[in-house]
């Protein structure tokens, strides 16, 4: 079942350390992942990509935003060229035809049950240099959450399936929804490293009639041999699996259900990778450690600072060659000025010397 999920978010230079944005476009279009980069009005070759959004960042003000992101979910139902003309469809919808926009299209074999795409968005007018979609206004996520869901649902209808996405919440489309346990950030890394948690008695500190009182809490048996982690995880997908229709075919939880369920939890995995690599490139940035960190984003990070420290040390040597060459002007400049002087001299002597005194 196609699934509706749109993340909106952005890139700013106040907020953001220098070349965010190009980086952001090296990690979205890394070969391993993209299948296509799709565009109007923004370069879409990968090196070409990004050198433009560090020209254009460098033109920009020290508060402007420099791009928009957004992430979306691609109907898994849909082909790669019909999910390229979707895109393509919402982008220049959402861009009016007029500001610059790149997509990444990831749908290779490793995200063959997980279809997206990472959309780049710079709300200027190339020509006029005006904002067109004014994404820094109150509603702009709305916007875009609604010409997504349209878009999506044209797409689908074209392709001739009855099926639909709605960016309403579960709660808005009247579903009921099981609560969620919170899992946190901590415990998520560790079940992504396969860290094997353990169940164990504890004892806490509770209230009772209004004193103190030490309770050993039993969470083997609340537990029942499952992580907070798993059951978690089993209640997002009896919840996405509510999102069928009722006369969906197996729609039962552990079927469609679980489908559902799986792509919910690869899109979510996205979106933490997405920042994990976004911190990490800030991190270093800042000289900060980075022992933790996935070593191939880690490489990716290294190979975007080693390529702003060749353009440092690039644009020193274009300036010292600039430097050079005024030198060198400036002296041939003397030169010819000495020469000029010294004809000018010549020819002032031999015109007295033949008496002709010439006002100079």
């Amino acid at each position: 079942m196609a699934i509706f999920s749109l993340n909106h978010s952005f890139i700013g230079r106040s907020k953001h350390p220098p070349r965010a944005a190009s980086f952001y476009a090296r990690y979205i279009s890394r070969p391993e992942a993209c299948t296509q980069l799709t565009g109007e009005r923004m370069p879409t070759e990968r090196q070409e990509l990004m050198a433009w959004l560090d020209e254009q960042e460098q033109g920009d003000r020290k508060n402007a935003r420099v791009i928009d992101k957004v992430i979306v979910a691609l109907p898994i139902e849909l082909s790669h060229e019909d999910n390229a003309k979707l895109l393509h469809d919402f982008c220049d919808r959402m861009t009016e035809g007029r500001a610059s926009w790149v997509a990444a299209i990831h749908d290779g074999p490793g995200d063959a049950d997980n279809p997206h795409a990472h959309i780049i968005f710079r709300d200027r007018d190339p020509d006029t240099d005006k904002r067109v979609m004014l994404t820094t206004e109150k509603g702009s996520t709305g916007r875009l959450r609604e010409g997504w869901e349209q878009e999506v649902n044209i797409a689908l209808e074209r392709a001739g399936l009855d099926i639909s996405v709605d960016r309403r919440s579960l709660e808005e489309q009247g579903i009921d929804r099981e609560p969620q346990i919170h899992v946190g950030a901590a415990a998520m890394e560790l079940a992504r490293q396969n860290y094997e948690f353990e169940s164990n008695q504890k004892e806490v500190t509770r209230i009772i009639s209004g004193e103190p009182t030490t309770v050993t809490i039993n969470y083997p048996a609340i537990d029942q041999g499952r992580t907070r982690f798993d059951e978690n995880e089993e209640r997002i997908a009896r919840n996405r699996a509510r999102e069928l229709p009722a006369n969906a075919e197996d729609a039962d939880w552990t079927h469609r259900g679980g489908m559902v369920a799986q792509q919910w939890s690869a899109i979510s995995w996205v979106h933490k990778a997405n920042e994990r690599a976004e911190l990490l490139y800030e991190r270093m940035s800042n000289g900060q450690t980075t022992d933790d960190a996935d070593p191939a984003d880690a490489m990716l990070v290294r190979e975007h600072m080693t390529d702003r420290a060749v353009e440092r040390v690039n644009k020193e040597a274009r300036r010292e060659t600039t430097d050079s060459k005024a030198e060198i002007w400036e002296s041939r400049m003397s030169d010819m000025g000495r020469a000029m002087r010294e004809t000018m001299e010549q020819q002032r002597e031999r015109d007295h010397e033949q008496g002709l005194e010439i006002d100079r």
